[in-house]
C-alpha cells in the first residue's frame, strides 16, 4: 500500500509539472539538492597537430601588420597578391608548439619542405617563459623586398605574451606562373 502512495503522489506531482510548464520533475520522497548548471568543458588547448589556439584579437594584429604601408607600389601589389597566404602561415607559425614544421608544408615551395631537419622551430621555442599552450603574437612585418617581380622578402617579429621575449624570422615566398605565391623559407 506504500508503493501506492508514492506511486499516486509522484503521477500527481509529475501531472501538476506538465500542467505548470515544468520540464523537470522529482520523487516527493527523494531530497531536493541544489541545481548546478553545468558548462562545457574548455576547449582543447593544443591541436593534435601541435598547434595553440590563437586569438581573434592575434588574428586582426596579423591583418593590421600585413596591410600597413608598403615601401612601394609594386611592393604593395606583390603584398595584395600574396596577402592570404602570409596571413595563413603566420597563423600556423606562431602558434607551433613543438620543433615540427610539417603543418607549414601546404605553404612552401615543392622540394622545400618545412619539416626537414633545418628546421628550428616555430617562433616561440625560443622563448623561455612563453606559455607553451598560447600562440606568440606578430608584433609587426618589417623589411618587405621584391628582389624580382616573382620574389618577395620580409622579416616577421613575434612577441611572447609577457612582452619581453621577441623572435625574429625570415621569410621569402615565390609566385608561381598560376599566380600562386608559396614560401621558400
Amino acid at each position: 500500500m506504500k508503493s501506492n502512495t508514492q506511486g499516486t503522489a509522484l503521477a500527481c506531482a509529475v501531472s501538476l509539472a506538465l500542467l505548470s510548464g515544468c520540464a523537470t520533475t522529482t520523487s516527493p520522497s527523494a531530497p531536493r539538492q541544489a541545481t548546478r548548471t553545468t558548462t562545457a568543458p574548455p576547449p582543447t588547448v593544443i591541436s593534435r597537430d601541435g598547434l595553440a589556439l590563437i586569438t581573434e584579437a592575434q588574428v586582426a594584429r596579423i591583418r593590421e601588420a600585413i596591410g600597413g604601408k608598403a615601401p612601394t607600389s609594386a611592393i604593395g601589389q606583390a603584398i595584395a597578391g600574396a596577402a592570404p597566404t602570409i596571413e595563413a602561415f603566420l597563423q600556423a607559425e606562431g602558434c607551433i608548439t613543438a620543433r615540427n614544421g610539417a603543418m607549414l608544408n601546404a605553404f612552401a615551395v615543392y622540394g622545400r619542405p618545412f619539416d626537414g631537419a633545418a628546421f628550428q622551430g616555430g617562433p616561440m621555442s625560443g622563448m623561455e617563459y612563453q606559455d607553451k599552450t598560447a600562440c606568440v603574437t606578430v608584433e609587426r612585418v618589417q623589411n618587405w623586398q621584391l628582389a624580382s617581380p616573382t620574389l618577395l622578402r620580409f622579416e616577421v617579429v613575434y612577441v611572447g605574451d609577457d612582452g619581453e621575449e621577441r623572435a625574429l624570422r625570415r621569410h621569402e615566398l615565390v609566385r608561381e606562373p598560376k599566380g600562386n605565391w608559396l614560401f621558400t623559407r
